[in-house]
């Protein structure tokens, strides 16, 4: 059998595998976690210990409690949040930007259904310039965050790599390092190119051309081209312009991940509040309790598999046909309203 390259996988493919994949390699919400770890430290220098402590617990609750854990004690909020890095992506306004940030700097693709190409650029543009931003506003050499396996913060990876991509895609020249590991070489092989009378690639003010670098990258079947400009994600709902027959609105959390009949577990759907939750056997009569909330809460597995607590903050009308789909597919997130 032919083996696929990177370049033939289309954009609903590459949305699978990034939502399947999704922290094996780059998790920026999780250097999210050691950043709010090292600032509630920093601030029970100014304010005492047992006053951060209180203030922290209750900032990382949501996350915690998303997970399915619970801090039994402020002084405890530390080893509670660790446990739950895992969901520092989805329950923070922050590492929700730097999860659909991921898929475009690894993969080439842009978490929205959209057909419209100069508003999927405007969406790439806003997601850098404010990671961009975050990243020069945060100390991450002065509290040492970094990957044990990069040596390196993974919220910097992914800048460095979205930038980048960014700088290719629009013809600007690109840094060696984010090459490299575009390429996946070494930095010091992709400045050996750069050096000598037989380099390989030139240098614009220690950045390589954008021309040269993507005739490079084309041999290499570790780089993932774009094609946001190309793409085409499912969009559910939208039945080719033909109006719904039969309307259902779905909550939708922050990460895209919606309620559906696939979220049936032991005696039913659990909804409601940390607290205050209760399980509901029918679909129909769980989804008619969520629309009652002021705030919908359910219950879903995250991408390690765990049940937590999830929020929703918007509805999504589809039809009541797309709710098989949603329930076969648990990695589908509802990204783009395709209806008002």
């Amino acid at each position: 059998m032919e083996h696929q390259t990177k370049s033939q996988f289309c954009a609903a493919d590459r949305a699978e595998i990034f939502h399947e994949q999704y922290g094996n390699e780059i998790d920026a919400g999780a250097a999210l976690v050691d950043l709010v770890t090292a600032a509630g430290d920093y601030i029970s220098r100014i304010v005492g210990k047992e006053n951060a402590d209180a203030g922290m617990a209750r900032i990382v609750e949501g996350v915690v409690s998303s997970s399915g854990k619970v801090i039994k004690h402020p002084s405890e909020w530390r080893v509670a949040l660790a446990a739950s890095a895992a969901n520092g992506y989805s329950e923070w306004p922050m590492g929700a930007q730097l999860h659909d940030l991921a898929a475009y700097a690894v993969y080439g693709i842009i978490l929205d259904g959209s057909d419209d190409v100069a508003a999927l650029s405007e969406r790439i543009e806003q997601l850098i310039k404010e990671a961009e931003g975050f990243l020069a506003a945060t100390p991450i050499d002065q509290w040492q965050i970094g990957s044990k396996r990069a040596g390196e913060s993974d919220l910097t990876r992914l800048v460095r790599l979205a930038s980048n991509r960014w700088a290719l895609d629009n013809g600007r020249p690109v840094e060696p390092a984010a090459l490299a590991e575009f390429g996946g070489v070494s930095e010091g092989r992709i400045r050996n190119m750069m050096s000598g009378p037989k380099r390989s690639f030139s240098s614009e003010e220690g950045r390589i051309p954008a021309q040269e670098a993507l005739a490079w990258l084309d041999g290499r079947s570790e780089f993932w081209n774009s094609i946001w400009r190309e793409q085409r994600l499912p969009r559910y709902a939208a039945k080719n312009g033909l109006p719904l027959e039969q309307a259902v609105f779905i909550p939708v959390a922050r990460d895209g991940s919606a309620f559906h009949p696939g979220l049936r577990r032991g005696a039913g759907y659990t909804i409601g509040e940390k607290g205050s939750e209760i399980q509901i056997a029918d679909f129909d009569e769980a989804l008619a309790n969520l629309q009652r909330m002021s705030t919908p809460y359910w219950r879903r597995p995250n991408t390690q598999g765990n049940w937590g607590i999830v929020g929703g903050v918007r509805w999504q009308r589809i039809d009541s046909s797309d709710l098989d789909i949603l329930a076969a597919d648990p990695n589908h997130k509802i990204l783009h309203a395709a209806h008002g």
